[in-house]
């Protein structure tokens, strides 16, 4: 399934910057305004998606979100973790693309 990147989204609430909804990434801002800090965030969810599947992936999301919080919520922590990483060249084509 290919991944879709979505730009300048009206489906993402305010206090968002950005969701992904596998296979779409949505993105509040332009794409020229999406950085690659928050651009390599929101990979890593889409690799949590694919590492653990679909249903897996958003059910535990939304468990956690309940349990944890976000600033304590595990696939957040994991997603800051690899913010400031380099994008690899298969993130920058999406990006880019």
């Amino acid at each position: 399934m290919k991944l879709r990147v979505c730009y300048s989204s009206r489906l993402v609430r305010k206090k968002y910057a950005a969701w992904v909804l596998f296979p779409f990434m949505f993105f509040r801002q332009a794409k020229e305004d999406v950085d690659d800090r928050l651009f390599r965030h929101e990979m890593q969810h889409v690799y949590q998606v694919l590492r653990m599947g679909w249903w897996v992936f958003y059910i535990t999301y939304l468990w956690h979100l309940w349990r944890d919080g976000y600033a304590r919520h595990p696939y957040e922590l994991e997603a800051h973790m690899v913010e400031h990483d380099e994008l690899t060249t298969v993130e920058r084509f999406f990006k880019d693309n």
